[in-house]
């Protein structure tokens, strides 16, 4: 998460209307608003959760990892059809006896689904998954012919 800082301009700087023009006008009402709301007066609404992942090849293998924070291994599903490699997960909303009243509500909660074309041929009887501190990490061997192969130079005399 990275944070922002939002200049805050003094309120003897509101002015109805900077400029005109058709589309011109709901900019400056949503400018109006903003400057004098801030932050209480916007309204966002809870988006969909898609994990990010880093996708890399070594010489052996291709590994994924996905950063899957709150979940536990149980709640992710992973599946692999030909060279589709699927990912999915759910972040269940907290269930709480009491009456919530949000100010802010950035923690996606619904289901996630990721997919993948694999580049490579894997082994897929060969794939180890391994869960920590919220990262997932797929570890899938590539097929012996999908190897880089290191070709030796001879000096020719």
């Amino acid at each position: 998460m990275a944070l922002v800082k939002r200049e805050i301009r003094p309120t003897a700087e509101l002015t109805p209307f900077r400029t005109w023009g058709p589309m011109s006008l709901f900019d400056e009402f949503n400018r109006l608003f903003e400057e004098t709301l801030g932050d209480l007066g916007r309204v966002t609404a809870p988006s969909t959760y898609v994990a990010p992942v880093d996708l890399y090849e070594t010489d052996e293998a291709l590994v994924l990892e996905m950063a899957v924070p709150g979940l536990s291994p149980e709640e992710i599903d992973i599946s692999l059809e030909g060279n589709k490699l699927t990912v999915r997960g759910e972040h269940k909303p907290v269930e709480d006896q009491g009456v919530r009243r949000y100010y802010l509500q950035e923690i996606p909660h619904g289901t996630f689904v990721r997919s993948f074309t694999l580049p490579v041929e894997i082994s897929s009887d060969e794939v180890k998954a391994e869960f920590r501190n919220g990262m997932l990490k797929l570890t899938m061997p590539k097929v012996e012919t999908a190897r880089a192969k290191r070709i030796p130079i001879s000096v020719a005399e």
